[in-house]
This record gives structure tokens, sequence and C-alpha cells, in this order.
């Protein structure tokens, strides 16, 4: 299996690049000859990545053009776009002389037309192996202004097969395929968490500690989370909220307003460094809202979350309610709701006996359907037969 990245970086990254790196994985676990081809650069601002050829749990991964970070001239950024598709291309051409390409796992975008599509779906047509895309997000179709392109073309054009992260997405695939006259098949395979990276042994913490970890792009988020802390800080005046990702006080501007010390932006955070804020959190908070967008996705954050064994504080929208039940594995509250958000976290500041049978609880869920290595064997039998068919 050949996996393409799409536009993440590799083998560090955020959400989509632990996506890419657990279906690798898995599949690799499962027995398949996996090959990472790494499409997507660092931006020109950071620098996750030094290796451009290397190994990540026992699989080769290349950076398509021998280098890692992206050039902070724009035009240098869009000839690399281009020459990108050339070298995914040739890289293509090249595993199926050597008879190594059985089918694709192709991370590209479905929230806009991607014109790296054209070159994987002619190489696909052309050597005769299947393309899987996977469906994280609410796809374009959504978008409530669309261009006419995104009006023309499916976001299931080119798919051979897809891998669907939500229930939701699957209806909407099901509705496609009717609208379009396509039968695309798909295999529907939740958020990915690797178990392991956790420590559910580490010591429950002394302080009182909110933790979300999200970037600048979450801003509603962020402005529903702090009216909630409001509330919190009134009767838990002790508690810090800590906000990892690329939020400063300078960015989250007004609306930090009264949390003046009781905030600690950890800003971007290597990974080992991300679990172990995690483990020192009291617990762990993801507002989510009653939209598409959180209707169609289900959290990377949450699943890594519920894997750390610390209690977990959402909204019951979209999946959560189908692997989560409140007051047992997490607290679950109405959407949109900031004061009850905030009780949540009161209840279980005040009683942190209560939040460690819950975090251990969250644990077995996510160990019973998010552990990557309970789907690889499923993954090999979909791509099977793709290339059966």
């Amino acid at each position: 299996i050949g996996v393409l990245t799409g536009r993440f970086s590799y083998p560090n990254g955020m959400a989509g690049t632990q996506r890419i790196r657990l279906m690798a994985r898995a599949m690799a676990e499962a027995g398949a000859a996996v090959n990472v081809w790494v499409d997507g650069l660092d931006g020109w601002t950071e620098a996750r990545n030094f290796e451009a050829t290397g190994e990540q749990n026992g699989i080769p991964f290349e950076y398509l053009l021998g280098k890692t970070q992206a050039s902070h001239l724009k035009w240098r950024r869009v000839r690399d776009r281009f020459a990108l598709a050339l070298a995914a291309r040739r890289r293509m051409a090249v595993a199926d002389r050597h008879r190594s390409l059985d089918g694709l796992y192709f991370y590209t975008s479905v929230l806009k037309p991607d014109f790296e599509r054209l070159v994987v779906r002619s190489q696909s047509k052309k050597l005769k192996f299947p393309v899987v895309i996977d469906l994280c997000e609410a796809p374009w179709t959504f978008k409530p202004q669309q261009s006419l392109v995104e009006k023309m073309v499916s976001p299931l054009w080119g798919a051979d097969g897809v891998i669907c992260i939500s229930h939701f997405l699957e209806d909407w695939m099901r509705q496609e395929n009717e609208r379009t006259g396509r039968n695309v098949p798909h295999l529907y395979v939740p958020i990915l968490v690797d178990i392991n990276e956790m420590d559910p042994g580490a010591s429950p913490p002394t302080g009182k500690t909110v933790l979300f970890a999200g970037s600048p792009a979450y801003d509603e988020t962020l402005r529903f989370l702090l009216a909630a802390m409001q509330v919190v800080w009134a009767v838990q005046a002790d508690c810090q909220l800590v906000i990892t990702g690329g939020a400063t006080e300078a960015t989250l501007g007004s609306a930090v307003g009264g949390g003046g010390g009781k905030i600690r932006c950890a800003g971007f955070v290597e990974r080992r460094a991300l679990l172990r804020e995690y483990s020192a959190a009291s617990l762990l908070a993801i507002p989510l809202f009653d939209d598409i967008r959180s209707r169609a996705r289900f959290p990377t954050k949450l699943g890594e979350y519920l894997a750390s064994s610390r209690p977990v504080v959402t909204s019951g929208v979209g999946e959560i309610h189908r692997y989560l039940e409140d007051g047992v594995s997490a607290c679950v509250t109405e959407p949109g709701d900031t004061v009850a958000f905030a009780e949540a976290i009161c209840r279980l500041l005040d009683h942190p006996a209560r939040g460690q049978a819950m975090g251990r609880n969250g644990r077995q869920v996510a160990e019973r359907h998010f552990h990557y290595a309970n789907h690889g064997a499923r993954l090999l039998e979909f791509f099977t037969s793709l290339a059966v068919v």
C-alpha cells in the first residue's frame, strides 16, 4: 500500500498527520508492505520534521522533493506544489514497475477541490491500482457558497473507495452515490489513537488545571471555553486554564477578559510534551457545537483525551453519544451551553475521585473503539476487495 500524505507533513504534525501515521501503522502491522510518500512540507516559520527519508515505526517514508520545509517565498511554494504533483506521479510509476503498488491511501482535501487528484487519478487509471480517500470532515457540498468547479465535481471524484470517520459522513456518502449514480464502496474507521502512547498510571495532579488542546483556528471554541471559565473562576478561583497550540494572550486579545494570570498559553509543544500536559491536567475540555462541522467529524484530540485516562468535558453532538455516556465515561453537556459546560468542570474539580473513575472508563472506550491496531485487518480487507474489483 502506498500512502500519499496530501499537503500534510510527516511523521510529526497536527491531527491530519496523526491520522495518516496511525492508518499506515495499522495496515503495516496487519501484514501490508506500506510506504509513505510525503508531498506536504512544514511551514516556512516552523520546523517539525528534519529527515527527508527515514522510518517511523518500521514504515519507510520519503519527502518527494527531498526537503521538509517550505520556502518563505510564495512563488517557490507555488512552484513546489506543481513539482510535488509531478514527483508523486513519478513515484507511483516507479512503484508500479517494481510491482509494489496494489493500492493507494490518499489523504486529499474534501474541503475544496485539489488539482493533485487529477494527477493521482490519471496514474491510477493508467497503472490500474485503486485509490482510497479519507473522508474526515464535511465535504465542499455543505458549503453555503460553492464555486463552479465545486458545483460540477463530486468530492468522491477520483476515489475507488472511501474511508468515513463518522456515521454522518456514511449517510452523506450513500446520498452522494445515489445523486451521482455511482456505487463507491466505503468503510467506517473512527478516529484513531495509540493507547500505548499514554500512561494511564500517571499520578493524578495536585492542583486544579483545565486543558484545551487547540490552535488559533479554533476562535469560536476558545471564546466559548473562556466564557465558561469565567463561571468556573467565580467559584474555583485557584483553577488554571492551559491552552496548547498556537494561541497566545496576544491572539486571544480581549477574550481573555478577567482570566489574568489564570491562563497559561503553552503554544505549540512537541508531542511527548503534549502528552505530559494531558497527564498533568485535572480534566480535559473540548467544546463542540451543533453545526455541520461537529456532526461530521470526530476530533483527534477527543480520542487522545480519552486514552490519557483523564476525565473529559465535551458536548453531545455528532458521534459523541454513540461512544460516551454522560457521567460515566465523560461529562457530556448540551452544545452551546456555557453554564452547563462550566458546571460540569466544577463538578469534576470538586470530586476528583469521581473524575478518576470517569477517566478510567473513558480509556476503556478508547481501547475498545479507537486503538489503531483494532482496524488494520479491516483496512486490508477493504483494499483487497477493491483490488479484486
